[in-house]
């Protein structure tokens, strides 16, 4: 079981706060005229909000279901999801987060069982092992829409310009940045998550130690020392400028010559510096010197579940299926949630020539990896990471020594991310 510290009680206080305060970010709810609506949740931007509205109107069209949808950008959404989920208002098909999975379902009975469901959803495109990451206790939570890594984007023409290679190494990172640095230019700049995975990385790959074993938590005090330290050194270094300050627009203006995150996020990052025409490339996970473990992990980028006890559990398969498998659905999407791992969806894109771009060359470089192992859904917490990445900013700013954040922040670390 989960130990985090929320309750349905907890939550319904949380939610009554938030209708009082207005404390709870902004997000969008259209309700359906027909009562008997299924509803539908999901987070993004604007491209995604606008291909999933007009496949939504497809599947009303085409089934005669009718949609009600709930959808806003991933920053606070999550504090939705907590208050819907433990209120039981959550909507009848959504979209989680991997770790929300687990998060909400820690035994496998919090969503609908899709097994029960394969008349409606097509269950036979999915591999065995592509549904293992949604199956808890021999139940179908959920189906994933794809594979996910931190992966790493560099301009390769600005790197030759300094006269280095890609870097391979994170020596390589911070040689990089005593060259670019004079010219006030950070060779790769990291998001939080991407930082928070990479100090986790740099500290499996130098201690031999994995943060999970058979899914408990093996992560030190010493090792979130390590961690953090190693962060820094980045930032000290001129690596990358902190994650607070991690701007989408830098690389497409020359400030950074590289940026690391997800696969899913390639495009939006990416494509504006290659409509520019710069020459932007996929780059190796960078190790240390005699790396003792690989220390990158991939992951669901997304999944979808269905209500444990919605009224409507046909339609809601329905949906599912569509959103998954269809030509509608995924000819608007595109890569907009990755490379597909439906069988379906991937002889869709490739008949309308879609599998192509910097999207699906990171997403073939995660495949040629051979050492990636399945995340643990617990090491991307949320609220870790912006823990892990205040701490660092605290520190660097002189406001906590090391001792001071491992004495304050350690606990709190260890009771986000054990399982």
């Amino acid at each position: 079981m989960r130990k985090k510290p929320r309750a349905k009680a907890f939550a319904l206080a949380v939610l009554m706060c938030a209708a009082l305060s207005g404390c709870v970010e902004k997000d969008t709810y259209i309700p359906h005229e027909d009562t008997n609506a299924v509803s539908f949740s999901w987070w993004g931007k604007d491209q995604r909000t606008e291909y999933t509205l007009a496949a939504v109107d497809a599947f009303e069209k085409k089934t005669k279901i009718p949609v009600e949808v709930h959808f806003g950008e991933y920053e606070g959404f999550k504090k939705h999801m907590d208050m819907q989920f433990y209120s039981d208002t959550e909507a009848d098909v959504m979209q989680l987060n991997y770790d929300w999975l687990y998060e909400y379902s820690p035994d496998g009975e919090g969503f609908y069982d899709l097994n029960e469901l394969d008349d409606y959803i097509d269950l036979s495109v999915f591999s065995e092992k592509d549904l293992e990451c949604a199956t808890i206790n021999g139940k179908l939570n959920a189906l994933p829409t794809s594979f996910n890594a931190i992966t790493f984007y560099y301009n390769k023409k600005m790197y030759e310009s300094y006269g280095l290679d890609l870097p391979e190494t994170w020596d390589d990172v911070i040689k990089a940045a005593e060259v670019m640095g004079p010219d006030g230019v950070y060779p790769l700049e990291l998001s939080p998550k991407s930082a928070w995975l990479s100090a986790a990385a740099y500290y499996e790959q130098t201690t031999g130690n994995k943060l999970y074993s058979a899914t408990q938590l093996r992560l030190t005090k010493d090792g979130y020392r390590t961690m953090l330290e190693f962060y820094l050194s980045l930032i000290e270094a001129g690596v990358t400028p902190g994650g607070d300050k991690f701007n989408r627009n830098d690389l497409e203006n020359k400030k950074c010559a590289g940026l690391s995150v997800w696969i899913s996020d390639a495009e939006y990052y990416c494509d504006p510096s290659l409509d520019k025409g710069l020459d932007i490339v996929v780059g190796d996970y960078p190790q240390t010197e005699g790396a003792l473990l690989f220390g990158w992990y991939k992951k669901p980028t997304s999944l979808y579940a269905i209500k444990k006890d919605t009224k409507h559990p046909y339609e809601a398969a329905r949906l599912m299926d569509f959103l998954e498998n269809s030509k509608q659905m995924n000819t608007l999407q595109k890569l907009g949630k990755g490379i597909p791992v439906s069988k379906a969806a991937l002889e869709i894109l490739e008949a309308h020539d879609m599998l192509k771009g910097i999207q699906f060359d990171a997403n073939e470089k995660m495949k040629s990896e051979s050492r990636f192992e399945m995340m643990s859904p617990y090491i991307e917490d949320t609220d870790a990471v912006e823990l892990f990445s205040d701490t660092a900013k605290k520190i660097s700013e002189g406001r906590l020594t090391m001792d001071e954040a491992l004495e304050q922040t350690y606990d709190q670390i260890k009771e986000l991310i054990g399982s």
